[in-house]
């Protein structure tokens, strides 16, 4: 790797024939230890953050996320109107000075889209390249180069150049600023390409962001087979490890009783972290006055209205939001109020979940820890089926 990249994994706990893993990530001093969770903020919404910041000690130093969507139209405005460039860029910088006096590791994911709010699917002009470069090496505060989300680019070769234009410009500022570049790889198998991943790999990178696309993680079981066996080879060969980021990863799955955590999971499908999802729900609820819980003791959900009713309720709702709220209270509150102290209780119960996990691994016990949660046996039994540094069977009998 580039010597000249201020970034050091040190692998300090696995279970054995698993994904499952836990690390030690050194970027320019500071120290995450994973699996973790990144602590997403965007322009409007700091909820994340402000119910996560008294977790954040030496057991549990997250990543944090500022993410910005915005369009091609926008960014023109912001280069050609100086008030505005400055009110764009002042508002990143806030956010990443805020994750970071809270103890996380912050960095800046762009998602470009077109004027109509959809993915941009396409290489960025160049203008609007250089703008995005000034913003993500110029903002105080950002401590990893992460390439923008851009969509699906029609080809390996539109990767390629991108992440030479990225490495270009992170050579030209390397001096000043010896960030590391997380690279992003396409969620699609086909372009999955190993002379692609080569690129990164030589040009330093060790920070990988998969786009989840808010999907269940063994949808990708495949896919991320793929990556993982790729890597590993690059990985052995230069005696270097690699990380892997889960960006906008899904929070749960299934419906009402048969729902289950998702994200939490990720570090047994392959993933070091695991972001929060950007992307909007193509379904909304109509009942939207039925607010679920992350129960702990099963990794299930919990109707917030049925918690008279549960079994060692108190275990449950040890959380700051609802420890001295009185549970006959909750049916006067307003649906806003509800999925306000369900999203701060689902937080604070997953990062307490996730902080306990790299002490797990080097124990040995997180996979026999998650086998006692009854609700999540079909993902503990995808996590079995993973064997890491091992490629998935054929698919030829499948498609027979």
């Amino acid at each position: 790797m580039n010597d000249m990249i201020n970034l050091d994994i040190e692998e300090i706990g696995r279970e054995e024939k698993l994904f499952i893993r836990s690390c030690k990530v050194k970027i320019n001093g500071n120290t995450v230890i994973t699996p973790t969770r990144t602590i997403g903020v965007n322009q409007s919404d700091t909820l994340e953050l402000k119910t996560a910041e008294s977790l954040i000690d030496n057991q549990f130093k997250p990543f944090g996320e500022v993410y910005a969507k915005v369009s091609l139209n926008q960014l023109n405005e912001c280069i050609n109107n100086d008030e505005k460039g400055e009110k764009f860029c002042s508002r990143i910088s806030n956010r990443l000075l805020q994750l970071k006096k809270a103890g996380a590791l912050p960095y800046i994911l762009f998602s470009i889209t077109d004027d109509n709010g959809r993915p941009l699917n396409q290489l960025m002009p160049e203008h609007v390249q250089e703008f995005v470069f000034d913003v993500l090496w110029g903002t105080p505060g950002n401590s990893i180069i992460s390439i923008p989300l851009l969509g699906i680019l029609s080809n390996s070769d539109d990767y390629g150049k991108l992440i030479e234009t990225f490495h270009d410009r992170q050579i030209a500022a390397i001096d000043r600023k010896n960030l590391p570049i997380m690279a992003i790889v396409p969620s699609s198998y086909n372009l999955i390409d190993p002379k692609l991943l080569e690129k990164y790999w030589n040009i330093g990178c060790r920070i990988f962001g998969y786009n989840c696309e808010n999907k269940k993680y063994g949808a990708f079981g495949y896919a991320i087979e793929r990556l993982h066996y790729e890597l590993s080879k690059f990985s052995k060969q230069s005696e270097e490890l690699y990380i892997i980021n889960g960006l906008n990863s899904r929070f749960k799955i299934g419906k009402t009783e048969t729902s289950r955590i998702n994200n939490l999971l990720g570090t047994g499908f392959g993933f070091d972290t695991y972001s929060p999802n950007h992307v909007m729900a193509r379904i909304i609820a109509q009942n939207t006055s039925n607010k679920y819980i992350f129960n702990d003791q099963n990794y299930g959900f919990t109707n917030i209205n049925d918690l008279e009713n549960v079994k060692n309720v108190e275990e449950l709702i040890n959380t700051q939001v609802l420890r001295d709220i009185d549970l006959s209270d909750l049916s006067e509150m307003s649906d806003y109020s509800i999925k306000k102290i369900c999203k701060k209780h689902n937080i604070e119960k997953t990062i307490k979940e996730i902080r306990e996990y790299p002490k797990s691994i080097e124990n040995n016990n997180l996979l026999d820890y998650l086998l006692e949660k009854d609700k999540i046996s079909t993902e503990t039994s995808e996590m079995k089926s993973f064997r890491c540094g091992k490629c998935t069977p054929s698919l030829d009998s499948w498609l027979k």
